[in-house]
């Protein structure tokens, strides 16, 4: 790490006019839609706020907040909706309802510390912000950490695909199908979507994908709903007086509201519901393409996206439970059954039939969502080594670079004669805040930092780094990351190994203890009226609360093996 004391801190729009914003993050802005500067001009965004004035796809921010709403709704809503309804089932309506209400309020709280603590130290992913808060070293781990993780979490998804489209193509086609094979051709049909280098790209993905867990969504609750009040009013299940098939058959009689559930089944179940709103490897991509990316219009992006998804997440996972009760799997697809049964009414027939297509597509189409920040991670651990090797006073003659370095240049298809010789300086200045730093440029009462804390100084956000844009690198790691999760995605049984694998510890980690962590150690290095007392107390009581809930649940998984 390097102290650059020659750099100079330049407020982006110094000279606008500043918005009162003294003790609460969710104090709007007012006529935030006719805002067209930086009202924070304290806050460091890469790329810069002026970088939206085009406010078309070619812009450096050319995201909506309709676009950011729906990337963020699309990386909340995936495979873990499938294991929702047992939570219900283990806890009973009323201690679930309250177990979604308090993920979302904490999801939501460690989303925007994130986004807080990158304006406030420059940093445009997950990893540059805990560097600037816990050094170098710690970018590395938390980008092998996110890389890792995701790896598990896209091989659970290509695991979900397969058994959701293997027999629904063996039943138009009248035989058996090969799942694996299958895996193979849908992710064949899948890379023009995985080699896309941002979210705003994928917005089409996260449309469709919307729409389509919908329909499964409406299919467990009209079938939950009806059977309940079925069962409710007339003592059946609403199959004209049928007795049905055997997992739906009186499944009102043992729907609990205020059941009082166990240790065990709380420590099952928490983490289920916690884990189902994990989206914060995406959030920052989100950030750094967002036209106008006023504090308050990210607020806004975050509390619709949790809104809306926690809405649908909380039906879909009751309308799941009141239609099958206690016979409710790990799984709810695998209740579902793939052919007509007896005495079936046609129309829910076909809507379950549509929402198993649905939800198949939404699992296809949220691969690449996963995909991005899994390579964005590895390359960021890249990224971290070029860096580190090519500062302008250990690189000034390019014939000094390594073997590895030389080829990834010579390979590189859009290599220009600024990246054959580009440095670290060229990307990205860090700057060490020390006590002797005490120039009026350096020492701004808008933005100054902690003795040791670091600065990140960037016209572009990290994914415009000549690692990230190296053609081998993108399309090599991509490729990669898809061999091996399809790899392990063949080896394994079901769903349920993979997510055993994973652990809440890492969910926990990932989605509360590092965002508050970080945001308490920058935000406690703001002087003056800018910082927020108050949010640096919160943070510290849900930190508390999350290392208890990541060491009680990881001892629970442990004593259970």
């Amino acid at each position: 790490m390097k102290n650059y004391n020659s750099i100079t801190i330049i407020h982006e729009d110094d000279s606008l006019p500043l918005f009162n914003d003294n003790t609460s993050l969710l104090s709007p802005l007012p006529n935030d839609k006719q805002v067209t500067y930086n009202p924070h001009p304290q806050d460091h965004l890469a790329p810069p706020f002026s970088a939206s004035q085009s406010g078309d796809d070619d812009s450096n921010r050319p995201s909506s907040l309709l676009v950011g709403s729906f990337n963020l709704i699309a990386t909340i809503i995936g495979g873990g909706v499938l294991s929702l309804p047992i939570a219900f089932q283990k806890c009973g309506i009323f201690a679930t309802t309250l177990f979604m209400i308090s993920s979302a309020y904490m999801t939501y709280m460690s989303l925007i510390t994130l986004c807080y603590s990158s304006r406030r130290c420059g940093g445009s992913s997950y990893g540059e912000v805990v560097r600037s808060a816990f050094g170098e070293r710690m970018e590395e781990g938390v980008s092998w950490l996110l890389f890792i993780f995701l790896l598990f979490v896209i091989a659970a998804y290509m695991v979900l695909i397969r058994d959701i489209w293997t027999p629904l193509v063996g039943l138009a086609m009248g035989g058996e199908v090969d799942g694996d094979r299958m895996l193979m051709g849908i992710i064949v049909i899948m890379l023009p979507f995985l080699f896309q280098r941002s979210l705003h790209a994928l917005r089409w993905n996260c449309y469709i994908g919307f729409g389509s867990i919908l329909v499964l969504c409406v299919a467990l609750c009209r079938g939950g709903f009806q059977r309940y009040y079925y069962q409710e009013h007339y003592g059946d299940d609403g199959q004209n007086g049928d007795e049905g098939d055997e997992a739906t058959t009186a499944a009102a009689n043992d729907i609990e509201f205020f059941k009082v559930p166990t240790v065990q089944d709380v420590l099952f179940s928490f983490p289920i519901v916690m884990l189902a709103f994990l989206s914060h490897f995406n959030i920052l991509s989100i950030q750094n393409t967002l036209s106008r990316p006023t504090r308050q219009r990210m607020k806004n992006v975050t509390g619709m996206a949790i809104i809306a998804s926690c809405l649908i997440m909380y039906f879909f996972g009751l309308g799941g439970y009141l239609l099958y009760g206690s016979k409710i799997q790990g799984n709810v697809l695998l209740n579902i059954p793939i052919a007509k049964i007896p005495d079936e009414d046609m129309e829910e027939y076909w809507l379950f039939l549509l929402g198993r297509i649905g939800c198949g597509t939404t699992l296809m189409l949220a691969m690449p969502l996963l995909a991005l920040p899994c390579r964005d991670a590895l390359l960021e651990v890249v990224d971290v080594l070029f860096h580190r090797s090519h500062h302008r006073s250990d690189s000034s003659d390019a014939s000094n670079d390594t073997l590895f370095w030389k080829m990834m240049h010579k390979l590189n298809r859009n290599e220009s004669i600024d990246d054959a010789a580009i440095t670290t300086e060229d990307e990205v200045d860090e700057i060490v805040m020390d006590d002797d730093i005490t120039t009026p440029e350096r020492k701004s009462p808008l933005m100054s930092m902690s003795p040791g804390r670091t600065i990140l100084i960037r016209k572009d956000a990290i994914q415009r780094d000549w690692v990230f844009r190296n053609s081998m690198m993108h399309y090599g790691s991509t490729l990669m990351i898809v061999v091996c999760c399809y790899i392990g995605a063949t080896k394994v049984e079901g769903v349920a190994e993979i997510w055993s694998l994973i652990g809440s510890s890492l969910a926990f980690l990932i989605a509360f203890i590092l965002p508050f962590g970080c945001f308490i150690v920058i935000e406690n290095g703001v002087e003056g009226s800018d910082r927020h007392d108050g949010w640096i107390k919160a943070a510290a009581a849900m930190l508390v609360l999350s290392i208890v809930g990541a060491v009680v649940c990881t001892w629970n998984r442990i004593a259970s093996m």
